[in-house]
């Protein structure tokens, strides 16, 4: 009910662009399991089967250990020594939108006006020093960004998923 009044509501722009993050989120953290089915060599059906009961922190760290598996035992064979810095850059803007993306569904958001709201995260916790603060203000122009870094990451992604080569299903269906 915190954003039920007719004054505390979100604008339909503020909603608009919350979705398109919380969409972004949901083709991140598929592709994340993509990702992860390349670098264990497992058809991305199958790899799904295990990845999709992960959650994002969980997916986020099954990458970072095959990508340590890949630098390790198969020397960069497979995967260069450029796409392994390029993926390490990748998990770390995942993490940081993640955060994000945390607040945007685990805070109580209202409008503080047109161009901005505020998120209260509404614990009984006092605040401390590691964390001073209850809320979270941002603009729309804030909003658009993260959607556009969501959007711009989701692509990205995509990208280093095709340079990973692929194991077929089919492969191992035809050779019996």
């Amino acid at each position: 009910m915190l954003n039920h009044g007719k004054y505390s509501d979100l604008t339909s722009e503020q909603y608009e662009y919350l979705g398109r993050a919380f969409i972004e989120w949901s083709n991140l953290e598929f592709l994340l399991g993509l990702l992860l089915s390349r670098l264990l060599f497992t058809p991305e059906f199958l790899g799904r089967t295990y990845s999709d009961e992960m959650s994002a922190v969980k997916l986020e760290i099954a990458v970072k250990n095959a990508l340590d598996i890949h630098r390790t035992r198969y020397n960069h064979l497979i995967i260069s020594k450029e796409l392994d810095l390029e993926i390490v850059e990748l998990m770390v803007d995942v993490a940081n939108l993640r955060v994000m993306r945390n607040k945007f569904a685990h805070l109580l958001w209202v409008r503080k006006n047109d161009k901005t709201m505020i998120g209260f995260k509404m614990s009984g916790k006092q605040p401390t020093k590691t964390k001073p603060k209850n809320s979270v203000s941002l603009s729309v122009d804030d909003l658009i960004d993260n959607y556009k870094k969501s959007h711009d990451l989701v692509e990205k992604i995509g990208d280093i998923i095709v340079a990973i080569p692929e194991v077929k299903e089919e492969q191992y269906l035809r050779s019996k």
